[in-house]
């Protein structure tokens, strides 16, 4: 989805995350993550903006976005929430001890895509549980038809294989999560 947007925080520069912000990670991740300390930059986090503006990262439990960035991501639309909810993923593992920087720098190698096979989340590669975490939350907010609209789209957000009838994938999702988050 497209959105016009004029936001008052400057190429370079950072904050914290709003209230909207915690409110939308607090019905994903509860209180797992240590909110007030979470940083998000408009900024290249590699050196000399090598960081692609289309990519975000979060190597150190701090987000930097390029041309994704929003002042409120609650406020935004579904196809940036959910991304924001995928970095946001990457900040829950870091604080429960996953290396994301290391794991980050091959990040662009893997693939994203997966199945709902009866595996845990903690089954899966770093990536993949971000995904996951990411399009089940798209799911739960914004409903069936959104989330088969950010899965069809020119460049899919949504990145399960599979049977995408919705009983099933609610039913393989709530599978997955079981005990999420931890």
């Amino acid at each position: 989805m497209v959105e016009k947007t004029e936001d008052k925080l400057k190429e370079g520069g950072q904050r914290l995350l709003t209230t909207g912000e915690i409110r939308l990670a607090k019905g994903v991740f509860a209180s797992t993550i240590e909110y007030q300390k979470v940083w998000i930059h408009k900024d290249s986090y590699l050196p000399f903006n090598l960081q692609d503006k289309h990519t975000a990262m979060t190597p150190n439990g701090e987000i930097y976005f390029r041309n994704e960035y929003r002042d409120d991501f609650s406020k935004s639309t579904d196809d940036l929430q959910h991304l924001f909810i995928h970095e946001m993923s990457h900040v829950w593992q870091r604080a429960r001890g996953m290396n994301v920087t290391t794991r980050g720098i091959i990040s662009w190698m893997v693939s994203y895509r997966y199945t709902l096979d009866g595996r845990l989340l903690s089954e899966y590669p770093m990536e993949q549980q971000a995904q996951i975490i990411a399009d089940n939350f798209a799911l739960q907010t914004f409903g069936y038809e959104i989330w088969r609209h950010l899965r069809n789209g020119n460049y899919p957000d949504i990145t399960l294989d599979g049977d995408l009838s919705e009983s099933v994938i609610r039913r393989g999702y709530k599978n997955v999560l079981r005990g999420f988050p931890w």
